[in-house]
């Protein structure tokens, strides 16, 4: 007979099993093993400082494995070991007795957890992760950092801006505009590779005996290595037995004029701290990225033979760069290069010797140890994969330094549109130039980080909690700027070819304070110009796109977020000029153009008069917001729809005059956005003059509020989507009775964003705010935040949808997606300003901290071996049953934390002017913050007494440059002055 064990249906953990075995000698925290399958016994360590893998770190040193199973061989036992300052060893047979430990393993294994407390690192006061790369990492996200370069000021910067993962190690890879991989990324499962292994590293040679390489820091020969990641660099440091300090400092350049489009480089100092002269070898590897990836699934041979090796050569035989030489003419667009300078004292030089054979460099040994490493071979290789390698030969004196910089960047077709050989030279040409002196690539660092500092000034941050100030004013813009350029397509784990998703432009909505901030409205503009140009004559948009749209029409809310998007931009910039920016129709053919306005106006008409269903709310088509809610399989993509729309119009009716004929589900949520974008622009048609259309709007909006409050609200809680094509059977779906929960205990299926977007709509009233907040809190909340959505037994009416594709707690299928936390915290926020109830506000200020408190990515210091993420970097997903930080880094989670953190601190950007309208922390009496917009800057302090205060019922001084002001509307300033905010409450 057979017993099946899967990870969730496991009946006892080790650790249960320890605490039975040794529970009056347990303390603190503990980590345990079992020591077979028979779950009988068991190995522990307890009085961690944090819980952490350290059994399996013992285990695997074999000095203290030899004497463990010394100690156990033969017996039917368990072990305790407790960390104390000097280890003490318990086992248990029949009794617990004590053990008495021989010193040198006593030392072994004090040593081995002696900085458990520090395997995670920590962050510094400007943010930065410090970690020990020799020690374990927690998760495959957690040590690596994102770096961004800088096209803002070219063409196409949106899709051409270069991005690059970098690991502890200095592993993963680089890419340039759109998915175009510079260095390799990795086809791989684990999510621990984003990028070919040999990516950024190198070896050092001496005597003909390998003495250093640079991913191993377990290497016998290393004295300590540290990584630090920064805010769009990462430095590692290494100190070697033998006396050299070794600095790599990794960045992508900020475009320079006559530069390559993208180009990442690494310098490496070495300093030798000892008193002789020394002969060092540097060989510095990687491998190009792939100009044909859809045959690494399809024909990996075909990757292969349509390449060979290149390089370009001075008259003496130096090497200049390396590069992978493709024959078809359809990847010759993109040209891939490296080049190393050397600076060894007063002398720059190229390498002399390369390898352009992966197999023939590593041979029958390993990366860590390849079987080539001493002698390259010279030789071009007729076929790929475009594997580099590169050696350079270093004279340091005693007490000298030697300077590589490495350079690996890709030139393209999307800058020059005559890209050939001369143009190729003369651009390396360029580089070689401008970095022919090493100091000149610290002045390049210099002005990328003075650029980055004054991006993150729009706001600076002063609370009583230093951690919080530290993240918000160093590290969460840096994320909202990353993900404003390459959307969600390339993190560690997302090392595909996803493109950017038109709902996307959500990280706009936070990035735009801080460019606005800097003076760059302008650059913003071109943004949104990019995206409107993405938008169908008829209202509905592409779901994403590079330089081509794709799946139009397909999800259904993607083209109303650009109504938000533009709203905000014009309340932040003042600028309403943009809405007769004339922009690109997608899908015609000559291409036709349009005003952004008109733009606006026909989203709204497609989405409440076209593309709605029997109770007024818009088609779900594939999918709404959220991807895996796909309920209706024979769907219609936006072109096909139509086609068979103006089939059924014929010639008795206008466009817009009669909706969509269907039995297709209606999305809630949909319908929630839509009177947002209607409301939105309720405003500009007043700003217009436009009085006809702002009557229909004000029609428009209030139709959809009676709607939503007569089909969609269900005694307690707004239904998520309504059926059209089950009759009687199934209604709706997200409610109390709608007969789909799959949780016996549970009366129905329950949808966070129903609560969210009905309070951020300003649907629902302060009843049904009250009613619903109490179902969220009994069915969504957990210990690790709000579940996207409660079980639902989906067999009933969809055969394929998204969501059973996850085990229960992942991700869609009530995992927390923060990034649907994050906007419940908005909604919160809102409401807790705006209704009548203060105990209910006060609830809601309480709830909507505790989630803004568990999303924080620092707070993973805590417990990093159990919740993982990255201690600077929001990621998207936690499991509800675990509190796993799931991945990916990149999500709308960073930016609408900015948004929910703005509102909380009283942002609110108006065509008026700021509404200062905070709501602190129940037990906080004091806020400062900086605000810099693109004429003026702010100095405001909040002060208030311990408890619910709020603008709307609490007397409170507001004073101006020290003049008493009669509301809370402050003037957009534009006199380049500084200007001094107190608002006392009494």
């Amino acid at each position: 007979m057979y017993q099946e064990i899967t990870a969730r249906s496991e009946l006892i953990s080790s650790e249960e099993v320890l605490i039975k075995k040794f529970n009056n000698f347990i303390t603190g925290n503990t980590d345990s093993v079992f020591l077979n399958t028979t779950h009988q016994q068991v190995i522990g360590v307890s009085n961690l400082p944090i819980k952490a893998p350290v059994v399996l770190k013992l285990l695997n040193d074999k000095k203290i494995n030899q004497y463990i199973n010394l100690l156990m061989k033969g017996k039917e036992s368990s072990l305790l070991i407790v960390n104390n300052k000097q280890p003490v060893i318990y086992i248990r047979e029949k009794e617990i007795r004590q053990i008495n430990i021989p010193e040198k393993i006593r030392i072994l294994i004090k040593s081995s957890l002696s900085n458990v407390c520090k395997w995670a690192g920590k962050i510094n006061e400007g943010g930065e992760h410090i970690v020990d790369i020799s020690t374990p990492a927690p998760g495959p996200h957690f040590n690596i950092n994102l770096l961004l370069g800088n096209r803002m000021d070219y063409k196409y910067p949106l899709q051409t801006t270069p991005k690059s993962v970098v690991d502890s190690l200095g592993r993963g890879s680089f890419r340039s505009h759109a998915a175009t991989q510079v260095l390799a990324t990795r086809w791989d499962m684990r999510q621990e590779e984003n990028g070919f292994p040999a990516n950024r590293q190198f070896y050092l040679v001496e005597d003909s005996e390998k003495i250093f390489y640079s991913a191993s820091p377990d290497d016998d020969n290393i004295k300590s290595a540290f990584c630090i990641h920064s805010q769009n660099n990462t430095i590692i440091k290494y100190k070697t037995k033998c006396g050299l300090e070794i600095e790599r400092k990794i960045f992508i350049l900020p475009q320079l004029e006559g530069m390559p489009i993208a180009t990442e480089v690494q310098q490496i100092k070495i300093k030798n701290k000892t008193n002789r002269c020394r002969n060092i070898k540097l060989i510095y590897t990687g491998m190009f990225g792939s100009a044909a990836p859809h045959a690494l699934f399809e024909d990996i041979l075909y990757s292969n033979i349509i390449m060979q090796s290149k390089i370009l050569k001075t008259d003496e035989g130096s090497i200049v760069t390396i590069s992978p030489d493709y024959y078809p003419e359809y990847v010759k667009s993109d040209i891939r290069f490296n080049t190393m300078l050397v600076h060894d004292g007063n002398k720059t030089y190229f390498p002399k010797s390369y390898c352009a054979d992966y197999n023939q460099f590593v041979g029958n040994g390993t990366l860590e140890n390849p079987e080539g490493l001493l002698y390259l071979s010279n030789q071009s290789t007729r076929k790929g994969p475009g594997f580099f390698a590169l050696g350079a030969d270093i004279d340091l004196s005693a007490e000298g330094e030697g300077i590589v910089n490495n350079f690996t960047g890709l030139m393209s077709t999307k800058e020059e549109a005559d890209l050939d050989s001369k143009v190729f030279n003369n651009k390396i040409d360029n580089l070689i130039d401008k970095f022919r002196k090493p100091e000149e690539l610290d002045n390049v660092l210099e002005k990328q980080k003075d650029f980055y500092n004054r991006y993150r000034g729009f706001i600076e941050l002063k609370t009583s909690e230093k951690h919080f100030n530290t993240y918000v004013n160093q590290n969460l813009p840096f994320q909202v700027l990353y993900q404003t350029f390459v959307s969600r397509s390339f993190a560690q784990t997302q090392k595909g070819y996803r493109e950017i998703g038109f709902r996307e432009i959500q990280d706009i909505f936070a990035s735009m304070y801080y460019f606005i901030g800097m003076g760059k409205s302008t650059f913003v503009k071109q943004l949104i110009i990019e995206w409107c140009a993405k938008v169908f004559e008829l209202g509905y948009a592409y779901h994403n796109f590079y330089w081509e749209g794709k799946e139009p029409g397909k999800w259904s809310d993607d083209a109303l977020w650009l109504v938000q998007a533009v709203y905000r931009y014009v309340s932040l910039s003042g600028d309403i000029a943009i809405l007769d920016q004339e922009v690109e129709i997608a899908g015609t053919e000559p291409v036709r153009k349009r005003g952004i306005y008109e733009t606006m106006k026909s989203i709204i008409r497609y989405s409440s008069r076209i593309s709605v269903g029997k109770h007024g709310m818009p088609l779900l088509d594939n999918a709404d917001w959220n991807d895996c809610l796909k309920l209706d399989s024979d769907f219609l993509d936006g072109i096909t729809k139509e086609k068979q729309y103006k089939e059924q119009l014929a010639d008795s009716f206008e466009i817009g005059e009669k909706p969509f004929e269907s039995k297709y589900t209606e999305s809630v949520m949909n319908a929630f956005l839509l009177k947002v974008a209607v409301d939105n622009t309720c405003i500009f048609a007043s700003k217009k003059g436009d009085l006809e259309y702002e009557d229909q709007l004000r029609n428009i909006s209030n139709e959809l509020n009676k709607n939503v409050q007569q089909h969609a609200w269900k005694s307690n809680f707004f239904a998520r989507v309504l059926f059209n094509r089950f009759e009687e059977e199934f209604e709706y779906l997200g409610a109390k009775g709608d007969g789909l929960s799959a949780d016996p205990d549970i009366d129905g299926t329950y949808f966070l964003n129903s609560f969210t977007w009905s309070v951020l709509s300003d649907c629902a009233d302060e009843d049904q705010i009250r009613t619903m907040l109490d179902v969220i809190d009994r069915y969504l909340k957990t210990p690790y935040g709000y579940k996207l959505i409660t079980p639902i037994d989906l067999k009933k009416i969809a055969e394929n949808a998204a969501i059973g594709e996850y085990f229960p707690g992942d991700r869609e299928n009530g995992g927390i997606f923060k990034h649907a936390c994050m906007m419940a915290t908005a909604a919160m926020f809102k409401a807790a300003k705006e209704i009548e109830d203060r105990d209910l506000a006060a609830l809601l200020v309480k709830n909507a901290y505790w989630m803004i408190d568990l999303v924080l990515p620092y707070k993973t210091l805590k417990s990093p071996f159990k919740i993982t993420g990255n201690p600077r970097f929001c990621t998207q997903y936690n499991n509800s049953d675990t509190g796993e930080n799931i991945g990916p880094v990149l999500s709308g989670t960073a930016s609408w934390l900015t948004l929910s953190l703005f509102s909380s601190l009283g942002i609110d950007f108006t065509p008026t002017g700021i509404d200062i309208n905070p709501i602190m922390r129940m037990d906080e009496t004091h806020l400062a913050y900086n605000l810099k917009v693109e004429k003026a800057e702010y100095e405001i302090t909040i002060a208030k007494p311990v408890g619910l205060y709020r603008l709307k019922d609490d007397e409170a001084e507001i004073l101006v440059d020290g003049n008493k002001w009669v509301d809370n509307t402050i003037p957009l300033y534009q006199d380049n002055k500084v200007h001094k905010i107190k608002i006392v409450f009494k």
